[in-house]
């Protein structure tokens, strides 16, 4: 019932705040193991980010869709480090340090198991 009525919500004068609940929804959806559905809302927010034409969270978004992605059972490693890189791209022109130290070793962990 809440997903519902967050679908009928108009976000009229800040369209960040949605950005942000679509975040953080897609958040609550990878702790409960449904990936599927973060997923989509990380797409969601994705596309908004884009139509938005802002950084904001959009670093975080690709973050967490490349781990949703390494959970899912059959998920594909390209598709996890393109995620990451895109992440990290963001994190270095935002300037956001504790990504930018993090996410360089996760993606050389991930190609390396790739290759192994």
């Amino acid at each position: 019932r809440c997903l519902t009525n967050f679908n009928k919500l108009d976000f009229p004068k800040d369209k960040e705040i949605k950005l942000k609940l679509m975040l953080n929804l897609a958040k609550c959806f990878d702790f409960t193991y449904q990936y599927e559905e973060a997923i989509k809302y990380i797409d969601k927010g994705i596309k908004l980010a884009i139509n938005l034409n802002t950084l904001y969270l959009l670093g975080e978004l690709f973050y967490l869709k490349g781990q949703c992605l390494l959970k899912m059972k059959q998920h594909n490693v390209e598709d996890v480090i393109y995620n990451w890189k895109k992440a990290l791209f963001i994190f270095e022109l935002t300037e956001k340090e504790y990504y930018t130290k993090m996410l360089p070793d996760e993606l050389i962990e991930i190609q390396n198991k790739k290759h192994s």
